[in-house]
Protein backbone atom coordinates (compact mmCIF):
# COMPACT_ATOMS: atom_id res chain seq x y z
CA UNK A 1 0.00 0.00 0.00
CA UNK A 2 3.01 2.32 0.60
CA UNK A 3 3.81 2.69 -3.38
CA UNK A 4 -0.09 3.75 -4.18
CA UNK A 5 -0.54 7.18 -5.59
CA UNK A 6 -3.42 9.15 -4.04
CA UNK A 7 -5.83 11.27 -5.39
CA UNK A 8 -5.15 15.42 -5.17
CA UNK A 9 -9.04 17.52 -4.18
CA UNK A 10 -8.62 20.34 -5.68
CA UNK A 11 -9.24 23.65 -4.25
CA UNK A 12 -7.12 22.66 -1.05
CA UNK A 13 -3.20 24.17 -1.33
CA UNK A 14 -1.20 21.52 -0.81
CA UNK A 15 1.74 23.42 0.83
CA UNK A 16 0.85 24.34 4.59
CA UNK A 17 2.52 28.21 5.14
CA UNK A 18 4.00 27.17 7.86
CA UNK A 19 7.19 28.55 9.59
CA UNK A 20 9.42 25.87 11.37
CA UNK A 21 10.16 26.66 14.77
CA UNK A 22 12.39 25.12 17.90
CA UNK A 23 8.73 24.93 19.71
CA UNK A 24 7.71 21.02 18.83
CA UNK A 25 4.24 19.97 18.49
CA UNK A 26 2.04 18.49 14.91
CA UNK A 27 1.23 21.56 13.69
CA UNK A 28 4.94 23.35 13.62
CA UNK A 29 5.87 20.11 11.30
CA UNK A 30 3.64 20.24 8.84
CA UNK A 31 4.78 20.62 5.34
CA UNK A 32 2.48 18.79 3.53
CA UNK A 33 -1.31 19.79 4.05
CA UNK A 34 -2.89 16.18 4.72
CA UNK A 35 -6.61 17.33 3.55
CA UNK A 36 -5.31 17.97 -0.02
CA UNK A 37 -5.07 14.10 -0.71
CA UNK A 38 -7.47 10.96 -0.38
CA UNK A 39 -6.83 7.43 -0.84
CA UNK A 40 -8.44 6.22 -4.13
CA UNK A 41 -10.84 3.35 -3.42
CA UNK A 42 -10.62 -0.30 -4.88
CA UNK A 43 -11.85 -0.74 -8.76
CA UNK A 44 -14.37 -3.63 -8.19
CA UNK A 45 -15.48 -4.32 -4.78
CA UNK A 46 -14.00 -7.99 -4.36
CA UNK A 47 -10.33 -6.32 -5.45
CA UNK A 48 -7.77 -5.37 -2.52
CA UNK A 49 -5.54 -3.64 -4.32
CA UNK A 50 -6.59 0.04 -4.98
CA UNK A 51 -6.13 1.89 -8.07
CA UNK A 52 -3.42 4.65 -8.64
CA UNK A 53 -5.01 8.19 -7.79
CA UNK A 54 -3.74 11.33 -9.90
CA UNK A 55 -0.93 12.38 -8.69
CA UNK A 56 2.00 11.75 -10.76
CA UNK A 57 5.62 10.33 -9.60
CA UNK A 58 7.72 13.22 -7.74
CA UNK A 59 5.35 15.66 -8.61
CA UNK A 60 5.76 17.87 -5.61
CA UNK A 61 9.30 19.52 -4.32
CA UNK A 62 10.94 19.17 -1.10
CA UNK A 63 12.18 21.79 1.12
CA UNK A 64 15.13 24.22 -0.02
CA UNK A 65 18.37 23.03 0.55
CA UNK A 66 20.54 25.57 2.12
CA UNK A 67 24.38 24.66 2.44
CA UNK A 68 27.57 26.62 2.47
CA UNK A 69 31.27 25.41 3.06
CA UNK A 70 34.22 27.18 2.84
CA UNK A 71 38.12 26.58 2.83
CA UNK A 72 41.40 28.47 4.00
CA UNK A 73 44.43 27.12 3.06
CA UNK A 74 48.24 28.77 3.08
CA UNK A 75 51.84 27.19 2.49
CA UNK A 76 54.40 28.73 4.61
CA UNK A 77 58.02 28.26 3.89
CA UNK A 78 60.53 27.00 6.70
CA UNK A 79 63.63 26.04 4.12
CA UNK A 80 64.70 25.76 0.59
CA UNK A 81 62.90 22.19 0.34
CA UNK A 82 60.57 22.05 3.75
CA UNK A 83 56.88 23.97 3.63
CA UNK A 84 54.47 23.97 5.62
CA UNK A 85 50.42 23.37 4.59
CA UNK A 86 47.93 24.45 6.99
CA UNK A 87 44.44 24.14 6.09
CA UNK A 88 41.10 24.75 7.74
CA UNK A 89 37.67 23.71 6.71
CA UNK A 90 34.07 24.44 7.68
CA UNK A 91 30.96 22.56 6.65
CA UNK A 92 27.56 24.42 6.81
CA UNK A 93 29.42 27.68 7.99
CA UNK A 94 25.92 29.34 7.87
CA UNK A 95 24.80 26.78 10.21
CA UNK A 96 21.25 26.96 8.15
CA UNK A 97 19.16 23.53 9.49
CA UNK A 98 18.47 21.57 6.44
CA UNK A 99 15.24 19.59 7.24
CA UNK A 100 14.13 15.81 5.57
CA UNK A 101 10.81 16.06 4.22
CA UNK A 102 8.20 14.22 5.15
CA UNK A 103 8.46 10.97 7.10
CA UNK A 104 5.86 9.45 6.21
CA UNK A 105 4.71 8.29 2.19
CA UNK A 106 0.97 6.80 3.26
CA UNK A 107 -2.15 8.83 3.15
CA UNK A 108 -3.30 7.02 6.27
CA UNK A 109 -0.54 7.61 7.76
CA UNK A 110 -1.14 10.29 11.11
CA UNK A 111 2.78 11.58 10.30
CA UNK A 112 1.94 12.37 6.32
CA UNK A 113 3.42 15.51 5.77
CA UNK A 114 5.16 16.53 8.61
CA UNK A 115 9.14 17.07 9.53
CA UNK A 116 10.75 14.83 11.35
CA UNK A 117 13.87 15.34 11.69
CA UNK A 118 17.18 17.19 9.93
CA UNK A 119 19.22 16.05 6.82
CA UNK A 120 22.08 16.92 7.70
CA UNK A 121 24.29 17.76 10.89
CA UNK A 122 25.27 20.60 12.57
CA UNK A 123 27.97 23.41 11.66
CA UNK A 124 31.29 21.57 11.64
CA UNK A 125 35.54 22.57 11.88
CA UNK A 126 38.67 20.81 11.16
CA UNK A 127 42.08 21.65 10.39
CA UNK A 128 45.09 20.22 8.92
CA UNK A 129 48.69 20.55 8.73
CA UNK A 130 51.30 18.85 6.18
CA UNK A 131 55.00 19.24 6.10
CA UNK A 132 55.86 18.70 2.42
CA UNK A 133 59.49 18.28 1.64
Amino acid sequence: MNNDRANLIPGIPVYQKVKFQSAGGEANREFLNPNAFSIPSPTAPTSAFPTYGNISRNEFHGLPFVSFDAQISRYWPIHENLKLNTEIQAFDVLNHPDFSCCSSTSVASSSFGQVSSTAYGPRQFQGSLQLIF
